[in-house]
């Protein structure tokens, strides 16, 4: 059994966390959706696999990080926050804070940094505040191009040692991989075919290729197995070293 908890609270977009969530779970899977007042509980309340953590401001975050960890006791928590920019803050949080998710990304995306720290895995997106903190990527270095901003994700494609490494690692052509990307950052079939500057009918054809070679049968689940592999698409998602869970 694994149980879920989504500690926001607007209602609608506890509402719309839910929904995104009940996509990817099964029936053995509980979802709980919570506001903050439960955070402010003398005595724990139930213990959870994961707690997604909305934060409304950073001025809250060591705060409320650290009272979902005292109240439900997750083994993870991936927090939703406003800036696509990791602060500095986020030292000093306590050790279960496993990934870092915009509030405006796409729910392909969302859902599968999900999956991946319920795998174990760590979701933090690469930026200059994560850099400038100190914190260390585990995976190599991306570098900016003019590939379009989007929500929830870098903007920057993989330089050429990165998709080479990566399309190893999951049996992909580089242009099955840029197609991979892109579909992660929650972009239609049309918007991968015009960004790649190939037809839609190709764009599809490559889509297909890369399911069948990561077998599976979706987008999300693609994403989820890509990350699962060991590749970033443009987000770090490595575990934690033995040094690391022990700061």
């Amino acid at each position: 059994m694994t149980t879920l908890i989504i500690i926001e609270p607007h209602p609608l977009q506890q509402l719309g966390l839910q929904r995104i969530l009940a996509e990817i779970t099964t029936p053995a899977c509980i979802i709980h959706v919570e506001d903050y007042s439960t955070l402010d509980k003398d005595t724990p309340g139930e213990k959870c696999d994961l707690a997604l953590l909305s934060i409304s401001s950073f001025n809250d975050i060591q705060r409320l990080a650290a009272a979902t960890e005292r109240v439900h006791s997750p083994k993870a928590i991936l927090l939703l926050a406003e800036s696509d920019e990791m602060p500095h803050r986020l030292h000093g949080l306590p050790a279960s804070v496993a990934g870092y998710i915009p509030k405006h990304t796409c729910p392909a995306t969302l859902q599968a940094s999900v999956l991946l720290v319920l795998a174990g895995g760590r979701c933090f997106p690469l930026s200059s505040t994560a850099e400038a903190s100190g914190q260390k990527d585990l995976l190599p270095r991306l570098k900016p191009s003019k590939w379009p901003a989007t929500d929830g994700a870098p903007s920057a494609r993989p330089d050429d040692r990165v998709v080479r490494i990566e399309c190893e690692l999951l049996g992909l052509t580089p242009r099955q991989y840029e197609v991979l990307v892109l579909l992660a950052r929650g972009f239609r079939m049309k918007e991968v075919g015009r960004h790649l500057n190939i037809s839609v009918a190709t764009a599809k054809a490559h889509t297909e290729t890369l399911y069948q070679r990561l077998d599976v049968h979706n987008r999300n689940a693609a994403v989820y197995e890509a990350f699962a592999r060991g590749a970033s698409l443009g987000w770090t998602t490595a575990s934690p070293s033995a040094g690391e869970r022990a700061r």
